[in-house]
């Protein structure tokens, strides 16, 4: 049997070095606080994340210096990938 090959993107590296350092920020509601705040510097989003959502990131981009990422998965792969047992939208990666 062939094993499949896991291709790591450089969000991947990203999420995994934020949960090492601790600075993870996970939840819609949450990380739009911390973006009005201006205490993220990159936004990662499910694919499955609302049409909506993704407008009011792009608005905030706008306005600042902020890097955002799109993960090649869904809301469920990515808690995953995170370590949670829930689905995640959104998550944040702190300065």
């Amino acid at each position: 049997m062939a094993k499949k090959k896991v291709v790591k993107t450089k969000t991947d590296e990203e999420i995994k070095n934020a949960i090492k350092s601790n600075k993870l920020i996970i939840g819609t509601r949450t990380v739009f606080k911390c973006l009005k705040r201006g205490s993220i510097e990159t936004v990662i989003y499910a694919s499955n994340c609302p049409d909506s959502s993704k407008e009011d990131l792009n608005r905030y981009v706008k306005a600042s210096n902020i890097k955002i990422s799109e993960f090649k998965g869904d809301s469920v792969k990515l808690g995953e990938f995170c370590g949670k047992p829930f689905n995640i939208l959104l998550i944040g990666i702190k300065k």
